[in-house]
């Protein structure tokens, strides 16, 4: 009897993994957001997950650093915030500004040291 009990458990992971894999194939909105910086039509989007901020602004050498030129909008329901910023190809460096108060690494893309005891997220556009 404890074989028939082993199988059923067995069967509902099959079903539940089948249902899983099957929602990811045909639901793709379902599946995970990718949240690193990807182009899209218009530049270049860049996401961060902050579910409790209030305001999240972008910082970096595109902006000569300027807190409060580029407001993400958000938070979607995951608790995602997001803009398009139109950027040329070239590197740039970047960090994420939570409710004014926290400066923040995008956690999708490397960083580098900034020369000044802190670091900064790094995105290279075009062509290496």
């Amino acid at each position: 009897m404890g074989g028939l009990r082993d199988f059923s458990v067995y069967a509902m992971i099959k079903v539940f993994l089948g249902c899983l894999l099957i929602s990811l194939l045909f639901f793709p909105g379902c599946s995970p957001k990718y949240l690193g910086p990807h182009a899209e039509d218009g530049g270049v989007r860049f996401s961060i997950k902050a579910p409790g901020a209030k305001k999240v602004a972008i910082a970096g050498s595109f902006n000569q650093w300027d807190a409060g030129t580029d407001l993400l909008s958000g938070p979607d329901d995951e608790g995602i915030w997001t803009i398009v910023l139109p950027l040329a190809e070239g590197r740039y460096e970047y960090l994420f500004l939570i409710d004014g108060t926290k400066w923040v690494l995008d956690p999708e893309v490397p960083f580098e040291d900034d020369g000044f005891g802190g670091k900064n997220s790094v995105v290279l556009l075009g062509k290496p």
